[in-house]
């Protein structure tokens, strides 16, 4: 397939392009020019602006479209730059979509879908913008909301996360990998990770016994609690990814159990320099 990454220089945009790079005729596209050399062919684009990606979109099967101003940026942007990158990229993308015949758009939603913030509104509006595309015009349109996967500060920040709402960012690399080839032709996802809670464990946690509960699911996680003296969540319950797995494909592979075993060496966090 013939696929178009917008937004091709960020964070889902370098991992899906190496994902994809050998299966497909990938094009990338971005308003920030790429640091190195790269033998797919580049356009440069400002996604809010008509027809900013037409000649990007020539001949493309998918558009994997990532621009957005995101929750971390609150307060930096302002409400006006949220719209016009989150809403109207996202209008001008399904425009060229519409003038390009292009089959199928993969659309980054968020979690943050179900705030009440300006960044959720955002995102709201977009998944109105995808429904309304495929309804009148016939795209495909896989939306996928990700939990948080925002750069993190140190791999001490990344393991407490995943006590909370983080995801790892390549189970959400994943995710956009198989929404490019899925059967389904339109829904939303939730792309988050996978704790297998039982309704003991929830029990347990109400009785106040919180860091006892992850050491049951992920041994080493209490003593690592308690000497970084991680936050925990108030409360823990079991997430239904059925769909997700039956229509998307979606198999979760990182949590805490795994950032134990990768950056964890005798109950010591091993960092490194983020990348």
């Amino acid at each position: 397939m013939k696929i178009l990454i917008t937004g091709a220089t960020g964070s889902v945009g370098t991992g899906v392009l190496e994902a994809l790079t050998q299966q497909h005729d990938i094009r990338l596209s971005d308003i920030a020019t790429p640091s190195g050399a790269s033998p797919q062919p580049f356009f440069a684009a400002d996604v809010r602006e008509p027809h900013a990606l037409d000649e990007a979109a020539q001949g493309v099967d998918v558009i994997i479209h990532t621009p957005a101003y995101h929750g971390i940026h609150m307060g930096t942007f302002t409400e006006k730059e949220f719209y016009d990158l989150n809403v109207t990229g996202t209008f001008e993308m399904f425009q060229t979509a519409v003038r390009n015949n292009v089959r199928r758009v993969v659309w980054l939603s968020s979690m943050s879908f179900f705030g009440d913030d300006f960044y959720a509104y955002t995102k709201k509006l977009g998944e109105q913008l995808c429904e309304f595309y495929h309804r009148k015009h016939g795209i495909e349109v896989i939306m996928l909301r990700p939990a948080d996967f925002t750069p993190f500060r140190s791999r001490a920040h990344y393991g407490e996360r995943l006590l909370h709402g983080g995801v790892d960012r390549r189970d959400v690399i994943q995710a956009v990998v198989k929404a490019t080839t899925c059967e389904q032709q339109f829904g939303a996802y939730h792309i988050v990770r996978e704790d297998q809670f039982t309704e003991a464990d929830i029990a347990a946690y109400e009785q106040g016994k919180r860091a006892e509960t992850w050491e049951r699911l992920y041994p080493g996680a209490q003593a690592l609690i308690e000497k970084y003296g991680f936050h925990l969540p108030a409360t823990i319950h079991p997430v239904d990814l059925s769909r997700e797995k039956q229509e998307l494909g979606y198999t979760p592979n990182y949590n805490l159990g795994t950032f134990l075993e990768e950056f964890t060496r005798d109950n010591t966090i091993v960092e490194a320099e983020n990348k």
